[in-house]
């Protein structure tokens, strides 16, 4: 699988790098806990395994800060982080935005209403850095948090998807669909929530598949 993920690496590459000479194409990863990888090892992360693969040809920026959720009005914004700062200093030429997971927590999608106008500024906040910036959108895997109040597998595939889809149709971006991808493979959801070192391979494998425009969604 890591061969196939350096294969695709390449022919995405030819697509998006610069010529020769010039800077690195810059990719940077905006999300909660499943981004920044918790529960595998660095390198097993999805993020890390695409920036492996790209090496020298490529600047990878994991902004993924675990709890974290979209909406302004949540418990923790990620719009309050450091890493979102951060990322929108580096000034990504695409971004990939993996929110909405913790979103789907009761004391969060009590302000549902906010959700697509929240995702659609985050997106507006990052093209006045680079107006030719390429976004995708991730749908959150279908997870499930074991105590009342939680993350609820219900809400982010019946509301929380929908509205994401929403938004990236609003905004021109394009979506990445990770729900599909887990669907049937919760045994590789460590805790209910995280994935295993396999899933984060089988969440590599397909977004590299969209970059390049080899899987519809």
């Amino acid at each position: 699988m890591k061969n196939l993920i350096v294969l695709l690496w390449m022919g995405l590459l030819a697509v998006f790098l610069p010529a020769d000479g010039f800077s690195a194409v810059k990719l940077a990863c905006l999300g909660d806990s499943i981004t920044a990888g918790l529960g595998v090892r660095k390198e097993e992360c999805w993020v890390s395994r695409a920036a492996e693969a790209l090496g020298k040809k490529a600047e990878v920026g994991n902004f993924g800060v675990s709890a974290r959720c979209l909406l302004f009005k949540g418990d923790r914004p990620i719009t309050r982080e450091k890493a979102y700062r951060d990322a929108l200093a580096f000034q990504p030429d695409i971004l990939l935005v993996g929110l909405g997971t913790n979103d789907s927590k009761k004391v969060n999608w009590s302000h549902k209403e906010d959700f697509v106008s929240n995702y659609k500024e985050v997106i507006a906040e990052f093209r006045k850095r680079n107006p030719r910036l390429k976004v995708y959108c991730l749908l959150p895997v279908p997870s499930q948090e074991a105590r009342a109040g939680g993350i609820s597998r219900e809400c982010i595939e019946k509301e929380v998807i929908p509205l994401i889809r929403q938004a990236a149709k609003s905004t021109g971006s394009k979506v990445i669909d990770l729900n599909k991808v887990m669907q049937g493979r919760e045994s590789l959801l460590a805790d209910g929530v995280h994935p295993n070192a396999e899933g984060h391979a089988l969440m590599a494998e397909h977004v590299l598949l969209v970059l390049k425009g080899k899987a519809k969604e």
